[in-house]
């Protein structure tokens, strides 16, 4: 965005009237600053400088606040500028703030994408807080070629990660990671037994799909049926009908969570519930989930996180922030905090002034940082750009989420 510095350039024309060679000197001078500001401004080789001329630290959000999953990802989203504020309340990183750029995009790829190159052309430090699956393969070819870090995607993807992308940093592994660490621990618990999975349609689900397969029989149980249907379905009983024929011990979810919820109630309207559990990825370890599933069916939840249950974020200073923004404290919420955290954190890392590349350098140098109070330690390198290995096991009891196991450290 440009900025007018009238100051500067007039300063360059002050010479003397009747000193002529002096005056065209100045004006030459004013004609280079100012066409260098213009560069400045409005173009560039893509590589994101990240500071503002008054020193802030500039982010790009692009986060759907309306559409399909809106209702999850906006608290998320809140919960970030929360702790942004408040890093930029205590002084900002090493006495700079963090400016936010932060605009929806529905959902929808086209939309996220209008607003990546919105980022690109302010020449961000990095672009963060995405929540879902099907934008940001649209989005990382552009900011790959910018040069600008897309950093923590509440959402995963194997495309995004195979090839190693150069910009694409994550927290979570993806649901399928997540999915193929969580059935064995379920089996192990519980028995193995027969499995029918869900999905949601996104680029990664019929990924997803092979990996669920393969982990079910490898760990000694059976696959006996893969249903999809594409997001914001308002009506699973095909699905559920043609589950209840399979008679499943268990379901897998890798699906949004208001699918989920919606997948539930035609479960219970149905009258089928699998024999054992349902299964689920952090997609669906959220309270926006959760309220809608029925009471008989909550005590067969068992699903994975990367971040703690709201249950033991008592006393952190995320549920303080929170509370100060009259911001709900459960799951997603917590996310975004602890989101917010980690980004504070590699700001704070980064070698200053703050840039794409020195944003880039903090993380591949990260080895077992408690960056956040809501998630595990964080490792990253030049070869891995998943920072989370370990995961928590929710079950629910009255309602709420609590830790059942842990998968790892």
């Amino acid at each position: 965005m440009a900025r007018r510095h009238s100051g500067r350039v007039g300063s360059r024309l002050a010479a003397s009237a009747h000193e002529r060679s002096g005056t065209r000197r100045g004006v030459l001078a004013a004609v280079v600053a100012a066409a260098a500001l213009v560069l400045s401004a409005c173009g560039g080789s893509g590589s994101g400088s990240g500071s503002s001329a008054s020193g802030d630290i500039t982010l790009g959000i692009s986060v759907p606040l309306s559409g399909a999953v809106g209702s999850s990802c906006a608290p998320m989203n809140k919960a970030m500028l929360a702790w942004f504020d408040h890093v930029n309340a205590q002084g900002g990183i090493n006495g700079h703030k963090i400016k936010v750029d932060n605009r929806d995009d529905g959902y929808d790829a086209a939309r996220a994408v209008t607003n990546t190159k919105a980022f690109i052309a302010e020449k961000v430090a990095a672009v963060t807080g995405q929540c879902g699956s099907l934008q940001p393969p649209a989005q990382l070819p552009l900011l790959n070629a910018a040069k600008i870090p897309f950093m923590y995607v509440f959402g995963a993807s194997t495309t995004l990660l195979k090839p190693l992308s150069p910009m694409y940093f994550n927290l979570m592994p993806t649901y399928g990671s997540q999915l193929v660490a969580e059935i064995p621990w379920v089996f192990q618990q519980h028995g193995p037994g027969t499995v029918a999975l869900m999905s949601t349609v996104t680029p990664d689900s019929p990924t997803t799909a092979k990996q669920v397969e393969a982990a079910v029989k490898q760990a000694g149980g059976t696959f006996v049926g893969d249903y999809t249907a594409p997001p914001g379905t308002a009506d699973f009983s095909p699905q559920v009908l043609k589950m209840k024929q399979k008679h499943p011990d268990y379901v897998v979810l890798d699906q949004i969570p208001q699918d989920a919820a919606r997948l539930t109630q035609a479960m219970t309207d149905n009258g089928f519930a699998p024999n054992k559990f349902l299964v689920g990825s952090s997609a669906v370890s959220q309270q926006t989930f959760l309220a809608g599933v029925s009471a008989a069916l909550q005590p067969k939840l068992l699903v994975a996180s990367d971040t703690i249950a709201p249950a033991s974020a008592e006393g952190t200073d995320c549920v303080t922030v929170l509370n100060a923004a009259k911001i709900k404290v459960e799951g997603v919420t917590l996310r975004g905090c602890g989101t917010a955290q980690v980004v504070e954190s590699v700001l704070k890392a980064a070698k200053q002034p703050v840039s794409s590349q020195s944003v880039v350098a903090a993380m591949e140098s990260m080895a077992q940082v408690k960056a956040s109070e809501i998630y595990p330690p964080v490792s990253f390198s030049a070869t891995n750009h998943v920072g989370v290995s370990d995961l928590y096991v929710f079950g629910v009891k009255n309602g709420a989420f609590y830790q059942a196991g842990s998968i790892g450290g």
